[in-house]
């Protein structure tokens, strides 16, 4: 007999049929999506090519850029259209720092998701861009398909791209393809050496990630890394694309002649990948002597919040473990402020003998820093020159250029598209050539000193076999 307790807790048949029967429409709906979902998919891979050929001949070839938020991605569909594309940046989410995407499904995105149809809907949007673009440019964490791996791009995905005869570009932003034996190889400073929750960040797993990226390159036109990325992808085009809108940055070079503390501005996605302890130990011992420094740091924060924060200050601190300079940098010297930052290898960097970096390891941060506050007057010319480094080497155009060599060597496109694409090439070698270099800028810390002995070919040989 079912006692009292018994029956308040047991769901009667009329109510376990009730609730098959609310869920009946909602399961057949993902049936349905998920059937019209594959038929659609299949018949954008015949269509594709065709339709990919005959834009190439009338040179209007089509790119897209997903789906990573990198904050980026826009302007790297910017550069493409400089080229002569018709570029699209394209996301499914977004992270605070920005959401000025040409694209962004995030609404329609969540409300597939509540329905049971994420993969129905990705397949969709896959189609239709199989149909619109004929180049294709991801980080290497994903794609437009969800993959069953952990930060990895779907290879049913790539099989689809590579039968539509699509261009395929794969590049790194540094966790989707970091690994920790790999990475602690590189020496005494290093990414994984203060990581405290492995592998909650990065990849992590080298021979997982050696594996992934061996069979990225059987599926891609080409892979395409930079700084310490390189590291993990030794095949890899070596193109630097962090490109700046400059049209964003007023200048705001720092004081001359200098008043009050020094102020130093930090702004680390996450402080143990920056080695801020390392800069705040510093800031600390140098303020026990009785330094005037005044120090702020911003985590979390919108992108613009961060650059209201560097036009205050008088030099900004990029990271000092990685070894390679980040995109803070870059914005930073946009602003004309002075870079602190660590960069393992002159070889990392675009024209390194131009780059007023200031180049320190945290061993080094302390005889860096004090240079900086002896030496206040020259933060002005250093900041300037800045300016013009990212004016001649990280505009959109100038990474437009180097995508556009980037085609030239491994698209095989038409010679209409590659005569637009040279064509551009010219105008920026040309304005590049009207901005002038800066004189007296030089400093005891630039990265041009920094040996370069080792060179790419040591980096990508830090990689465990």
């Amino acid at each position: 007999m079912l006692t009292t307790w018994s029956i308040a807790r047991s769901p009667g048949r009329g109510t376990i049929a009730r609730h098959k029967l609310q869920a009946l429409p909602k399961k057949l709906l993902g049936l349905v999506a998920t059937a019209l979902s594959i038929v659609i998919l299949k018949l954008a891979i015949c269509v594709a090519p065709a339709l990919g050929a005959v834009r190439l001949r009338r040179t209007q070839p089509r790119s897209l850029w997903g789906v990573t938020p990198i904050l980026t991605l826009q302007l790297k569909a910017r550069a493409d259209r400089e080229l002569g594309f018709g570029s699209t940046s394209l996301v499914y989410v977004t992270y605070v720092i920005t959401s000025r995407f040409d694209l962004n499904l995030q609404r329609p995105y969540v409300l597939a998701l509540k329905f049971g149809l994420g993969l129905a809907f990705q397949r969709v949007v896959l189609a239709w861009a199989l149909v619109r673009y004929d180049v294709f440019h991801f980080f290497a964490d994903r794609g437009l398909l969800d993959s069953k791996e952990r930060l990895q791009i779907n290879f049913e995905e790539l099989a689809a791209l590579r039968r539509a005869g699509k261009r395929v570009y794969v590049y790194a932003y540094g966790a989707d393809v970091r690994t920790r034996l790999a990475t602690l190889a590189l020496g005494k400073w290093n990414f994984c050496g203060d990581c405290t929750e492995p592998p909650k960040y990065c990849t992590c797993h080298d021979a997982e990630a050696q594996h992934y990226v061996s069979e990225l390159t059987k599926s891609v036109t080409a892979l395409v890394s930079l700084g310490d990325m390189l590291t993990y992808m030794p095949t890899a085009k070596h193109i630097n694309y962090w490109p700046l809108d400059l049209d964003r940055f007023s200048v705001v070079l720092p004081d001359t002649p200098p008043s009050g503390p020094l102020r130093i501005a930090h702004a680390p996605n996450h402080t143990h990948f920056k080695g801020s302890k390392y800069l705040e130990r510093t800031i600390d011992r140098l303020k026990a002597q009785g330094y005037d420094i005044e120090y702020c740091k911003v985590q979390g924060v919108p992108n613009s919040e961060v650059l209201a924060l560097f036009a205050q200050s008088d030099i900004v601190a990029d990271q000092f473990i990685g070894g390679a300079y980040g995109y803070t940098a870059l914005e930073a010297m946009a602003l004309g402020k002075p870079v602190l930052s660590f960069v393992r290898s002159a070889d990392l960097v675009e024209a390194p003998e131009e780059c007023p970096i200031i180049n320190a390891t945290p061993d080094e941060l302390e005889q860096a820093l004090l240079w900086v506050i002896r030496n206040r007057d020259s933060l002005r010319t250093i900041g300037e020159q800045g300016r013009r480094y990212v004016e001649r080497w990280h505009s959109i155009s100038a990474i437009a250029a180097r995508l556009g060599q980037l085609y030239r060597e491994t698209a095989n496109f038409p010679p209409g598209v590659v005569d637009r694409i040279r064509d551009q090439q010219e105008q920026e070698e040309a304005r590049r050539n009207a901005i002038p270099l800066l004189r007296n800028w030089q400093h005891p810390f630039q990265i041009a000193r920094q040996a370069a002995s080792e060179g790419l070919s040591a980096l990508a040989g830090t990689t465990p076999r």
